[in-house]
Order: C-alpha cells, then structure tokens, then sequence
C-alpha cells in the first residue's frame, strides 16, 4: 500500500476538478457518481487544496469532487489502481459509476484496485463523495476565571471528540482557539495528490526494513558488548499474487550505497513460493564496514538504496542503517552507541497541508539548521511524506506524535479505528532514516473536568501495542507528562512567577516556550480593524491571544498603544524563552536530555507561539533563541530565592551579587578554550569586575566554570549586564548577556 518509487511512474490526477456543496447530504439520492450529472453547473478547485482555502471557507459537511482522465496506453496489460495520498475525512470513490470503497482519516494513504473498472479507450469518471464534518462532541465551559471575555469566549474543553485529527482539530493554535469555537477552521478537502498507478499482475505491495548495528561480546577480551562494524538490514516484503495460480519464482534484494560514494553491493536472492492472494517473506543481508546514519551534528546522514525485485516488478526505497537507544531509568538517549543531547523543535508546515511543499520545508530546514536543532518532534499530526524525506538527508532526528491532542472520546468504536490509523501511519514512516521516536497521544490527560475519558490507560495501550506491531524498536510513548516527559512553558501555560527550584524536571522537555503578539502587519490579516484598539477581547481570544495567560501568567504590560502592546509581549517572550533554554541547557543530563520549542512558526495567522508567524516573519524571539542553541553555550545562573526567570534581575547596593558560569558543550572536546566574563555598566561601560581564562572542556559535558561575587558599591544604581565569552582559537564558540538591575 505505501510502494515506493515504482519501474512505471505513476498518471497524476492533480488539476482542476469539479465540486459541489452538498449541504443536505443528497448527493448519494442523486446519484452524483452515475455519469448522469451535468457537472457544467458544479464549480471548479485546484486539487490537491484544503477547501478552507478557496471561495468554500470554513464549510462542514460534504463536497462532492469530479474528474476524468484518460488511461495512458503504455498501463495496458497492467493492474490499475487509483490512490489518494490524503483525503479529510470520509471518503467514498466510484470510478465510471462502480462504487469502490470508503475510507476514514485525514493524513493516511488509501487505494484501490480498478484493473476491471476502468476503461482502456475512452474518458473514465472519477467521482469522490468528501464528508468533513464538525466533531460529534459538546464543547463545555471549562475554566470561568474574572475576565472580560464573553462566556462563549472562555476557555471551553471538548467532550469526547470522535475524530482523529490532532492538531487540526482540537489544540490552542488555530482558529477558535480554547474557545467555544474551537472547533473552527475545517481541514476538509483532497489534500494530498491523487494518482493511477500501474502495477505487475505479481508485485511488491509494501516492505518494511529493519536496521541494526550489530553488537558482539568481546570473549577473549573485557567480557562487554561491543559494536562489531557491520549493520544487519532485514526487510519484511509483502508480495501480492493478483494470479489464481501458485507461482515459484526468485525474490531479491540488493543494497547499494545512497549518499556517499563507496563500491559496495549487498544481495540476497531467494527462491520463494506465491500463493493467490497477499505473501509476507523475509530477506536479511549483513552490511560489512556499515556506514551509519548519523544526526548532522554527530556525522553523516549516510543512506542506502535497497532495490527489491520479484519476476517483472521491481522497486527502490533508501534508508539508514542507525540505532535510537531511550534508557528507560534516565530517560536519555544514545544514536549508534553515543549519547546524544537533543535541542530541538516542535514543527508543523500549517494548519493546512495542502500549502506545504519542498520550498517551505527547505527554508525552514535550513534555518533550522542555523540555529543548530538536530531533532524535529512533529505532532500531533502527519506531515507529507516529502518533510521526511529532506529530514532522511539533512540528519534530523523526528519524534513522531499521532494525531490525537486533547479531549478525545475513549470508546471501543474510538479505539478501533484509531488503532487501525496508527498501524498506517507506522507504515507510512517508519522505513525512514530520520524516524527516532514515538507518542500515541500528546496530551492524554489534559482535562479540566473530573469525569474524563481514560485515556491514557485504554485508548493509548492498545495503541502502543498497535504501533509495536509495526515497529518493535523505536521507543513508543503513549503520552505527555508521563514516562519522563513534561512541558516547561513558563509565562504562558505555567505561572510567570513560578518558583523553578520547586519545579521536579524530567528528562524529556517536549514543550518549552511562550506567546506573542506578531507584528502589525501580520495581526491586521485576521483582526479586522476596528477591533484593534482598544483590544475586542472576545476577538483577540479567539484569534489566540489567551487574555489569562497574558495578564495572569506572563504579567505583561499592555502600554498606552498597540505597538507597545506588540513589544511588550515580544519583549517578555524573548527574554522568557531565552532562560527557559539557559536553565534548561545547564540541567543537561541533571536530567534533562532533550528539549523542543513549541512551534517554530505559527500554523495560522494568528497570536501564536513560533519563532515566526504564518507568514514567516519573524518573531523577536527568533534572535534570542538563536544565541542560545548552540552546540557549545555559556551561561549564568543568579543566586535567587524563589529562583524566577522571565523577570528584571533587582539587585540592592551594599550586597553581594553572586552566580555561577556555566558551559554546556554538546560536541566534541576543546582543549585549551578561552572563557572570559565581565560585569559591565551599560550607561558609562565600565567594567565593574571581570575574569578572564583557560580551561579544557570535556566532550559532550556540562560544569560550573566558574562563579562570581560582585561587591556590589554603596553607591551604585542603573542597568548592569553580564558578559560572557568562550572562544576555541580565536573563533568564539558562545556569547551570552545577562541583564541586572542595581537600585
């Protein structure tokens, strides 16, 4: 069902199509799919779209789609099948008037078998019944804090929703929000290319490649086990016998180097028998002198190409040969035997994935790639398969997270058929090399009402055991702030003024961050003008601003006009993130061993979260974060009690100023590095007390190296910053500031 890269390429189907609204859902009475409509009165869409997109907006319900295509004469003699990349949410198909069949998702491939259906001369009708209904749940007054919102304005929480659509339909970043409406902004539509594809009466219908970095005990040595050099790659190939007949035939694999330049051939070729029907064989080759795939930071994303080969049908998919170890008892990891820390990204193209193509995803990567993050954890939804494949080749490591976000239902049915999309999704993505990890669930038990789905003990075990099924060895979690994993989002969804040395870390921080207001440009595309200013709270809430947590939480100041609302809600969330990852770098391995900003752009333009907004425009964040994510960081850390960041740093005349330096260093080691710091007065830049020297830094590590204690004069007032330096050679490594205030 997911074959890569055929002999024969595939008839695109993309184009423009014929559409119909189907308010009263009538269509099948009708009978849309007959060939018997004068589709000359339907309208036209650009496919593959999200119908929010065109002139249908923010339509739930059913759209009927049309289109016809002629069977290119070289498909003769061959199996037909038409296949949808994606399609939100049910889908009925006829092709010239047969029914085909129905499938349920947003994100999941499905096809069908139209080698008796189809015509060979002539147009063929292609006829899909879309239906993208709101979620069958009751969304609920959750929080009713003293506000000015409306009441329907308020936070709601949904109850039980019967869809699985993640992020797309129930989360604090799209339209409605956390809301009464956050139901809002509909995903509907064929989303994703369609195609024919053309296939051997005998062909390879999936395979599933399983890596590893084979260990061997060192018995005439120190006992241990060691990597011995070699990557065993065994692959699961699925061969579908179309035929009546049994049929003894010769299945191969050959492995070939992708990427790199090596004269390397691995085959294994073996005899096989085929029955009618669906057959499942095995086939193992031993990699001498592997080359692994590796994070780009840590060394080559090094691919191979596996070709697979039975009678006339033969396919290709790359992979890489590499291990994600999770230590269950610390909660870190290792990549092929190396612990490896993980600064990284919560990513998502947009709330509609029909925008994403290859130019987005380039630009983003390599921004990303600039500012040194190395893992991606996409969720909770599933990108196009083109996101994975740049991550296989640039070296990122993805965390992948099922579509599923907050306040689902928990029912047999729900279990049924989500367990049945997992295994797809699994399907879907695990012969990449970038996949590392996985979550059934993000937020399980996110719930503000006492009687709640249990989620997390029935709906995300069986999915776990499901996703096992396809893939036993990456690490699958089944949902967020439990197993080691927590979100630190301080001044937005936690207290501004929370007391970090109270705080227990975990060794996974998948969430850390806060919220701002984009620039004028960017908020006047979704607030109407004269709402503006003074601020229409109802349709600021809905657009994402979070009147509590802006007030409540973050403290932010709202200024006399709305540029100074903007800065000041840019200023605090730059200053905000920025010692969330400080105080998050300098608890490496103490315990934390990853972390991911929430989001790296908004996924609609809105108040969000990212480092840029929707339309890439950057964030006041983006800068800070950046002088902070690097491999090698040097540090501050304030003497304070209750320890609070976010805030101006008040020191008094007559005391002691005292903190520690640290250097955190994700790569390799430094001898000899030049660490430098100083405190200096902004006003006259004066250097108040400085110290200046050289220290071995040890690879991958993380030390206090040094303190300060500032006698601070009797007579001193004003603005102050710390400065801090580490440099290898002449080439600096890290540059820090931290601001304090004398008074």
């Amino acid at each position: 069902m997911y074959k890569m890269m055929p002999d024969l390429p595939p008839l695109c189907l993309n184009g423009t199509w014929k559409y119909v609204l189907d308010e009263t859902d009538t269509g099948r009475e009708k009978e849309y799919f007959a060939g018997k409509t004068d589709f000359s009165a339907w309208k036209d869409m650009a496919i593959p779209n999200n119908w929010y997109l065109t002139e249908v907006g923010d339509y739930f319900g059913t759209v009927w789609f049309q289109t016809s295509f002629r069977v290119p004469a070289h498909f003769a003699g061959k199996r037909l099948y038409v296949r949808f990349a994606a399609v939100d949410y049910y889908a009925d198909v006829w092709l010239n008037g047969v029914f085909l069949g129905s499938h349920e998702g947003m994100f999941n491939p499905f096809e069908f078998d139209v080698t008796d259906v189809v015509r060979m001369d002539g147009d063929n009708l292609l006829v899909v019944r879309d239906n993208a209904p709101r979620a069958n749940a009751e969304y609920k007054l959750a929080v009713d804090s003293e506000n000015p919102l409306s009441k329907d304005y308020k936070r709601h929480q949904a109850v039980d929703i019967d869809l699985v659509k993640g992020h797309m339909i129930d989360c604090m970043h799209k339209p409605g929000s956390m809301t009464k409406f956050r139901g809002d902004g509909n995903t509907g539509g064929i989303w994703d290319v369609v195609t024919l594809l053309a296939r051997e009466a005998v062909h390879i219908e999936y395979v599933k490649i399983f890596t590893r970095v084979v260990k061997k005990k060192d018995w005439a040595g120190d006992q241990r086990d060691k990597y011995d050099g070699t990557g065993l790659v065994a692959a699961d190939v699925r061969i579908l016998n179309t035929s009546d007949k049994v049929i003894a035939t010769d299945l191969s694999m050959a492995i070939r180097p992708y990427n790199f330049e090596e004269d390397y051939e691995g085959l294994r070729t073996r005899a096989v028998v085929l029955q009618p029907g669906l057959n499942t064989f095995k086939l193992v080759i031993t990699v001498p002198d592997a080359k692994l795939w590796w994070t780009w930071d840590f060394g080559k994303p090094n691919m191979y190409t596996a070709q697979f080969k039975v009678m006339d049908d033969t396919i290709t998919q790359n992979f890489g040969i590499k291990e994600v170890e999770h230590d269950e008892k610390t909660g870190l990891w290792a990549l092929n035997g190396k612990r490896i820390f993980l600064r990284g990204m919560r990513y998502i193209s947009g709330q509609w994935m029909s925008v994403a193509n290859p130019d987005m995803w380039k630009d983003d990567l390599g921004k990303m790639l600039d500012m040194n993050i190395n893992s991606i954890r996409v969720g909770s939804h599933v990108e196009k398969d083109g996101l994975y494949t740049m991550c296989d080749e640039m070296g990122y490591l993805m965390w992948q997270v099922f579509p599923l976000h907050y306040c689902v239902s928990d029912s047999d049915d729900f279990i049924e058929r989500a367990s049945e999309m997992i295994r797809e999704m699994g399907e879907m993505l695990t012969n990449h090399a970038c996949m590392g990890m996985w979550s059934t669930f993000k937020e399980p038990e996110i719930y503000n009402f006492t009687e709640r789905p249990n989620n997390f003990f029935r709906l995300c075990e069986v999915l776990k055991e499901t996703l096992g099924t396809v893939d036993p060895t990456r690490w699958i979690h089944k949902g967020d702030y439990r197993e080691g994993v927590q979100n630190i989002m301080i001044g937005c969804c936690q207290p501004g003024d929370l007391d970090l040395h109270q705080v227990i870390f975990q060794p996974n921080i998948v969430e850390f961050g806060a919220a701002s207001i984009p620039c004028l440009e960017t908020l006047k595309t979704f607030i109407p003008e004269d709402k503006l200013w003074p601020p229409h709270w109802d349709t600021w809430e809905y657009w994402g601003l979070f009147y509590d947590l802006t007030f409540k939480y973050g403290k932010v100041e709202m200024g006399s006009t709305l540029q100074e609302f903007i800065d000041n809600t840019q200023n605090y969330e730059a200053k905000v993130v920025k010692e969330q990852i400080e105080m998050l770098r300098q608890r490496k391995y103490q315990p934390v061993g990853s972390m991911y900003l929430y989001y790296w752009s908004d996924p609609v333009a809105m108040i969000g979260s990212g480092l840029l907004d929707y339309y890439r425009r950057p964030y006041k964040v983006y800068d800070s974060m950046k002088s902070v994510y690097t491999p090698v960081l040097i540090s501050f850390e304030w003497t304070a009690a209750p320890y609070i960041i976010g805030r101006d740093k008040i020191f008094h005349p007559a005391t002691d100023f005292v903190g520690k330096v640290w250097v955190t260093n994700d790569w390799d080691a430094v001898k000899d590095a030049q660490v430098e710091w100083s405190i200096v007065e902004k006003a006259t830049g004066t250097v108040a007390c400085s110290h200046a020297f050289v220290s071995n830094l040890d690879a991958d590590s993380n030390v206090v190296i040094d303190h300060i204690v500032w006698p601070i004069p009797a007579d001193a007032r004003g603005e102050y910053v710390v400065r801090m330096k580490v440099s290898d050679g002449g080439k600096v490594l890290s540059e820090n500031d931290t601001d304090i205030i004398v008074r």
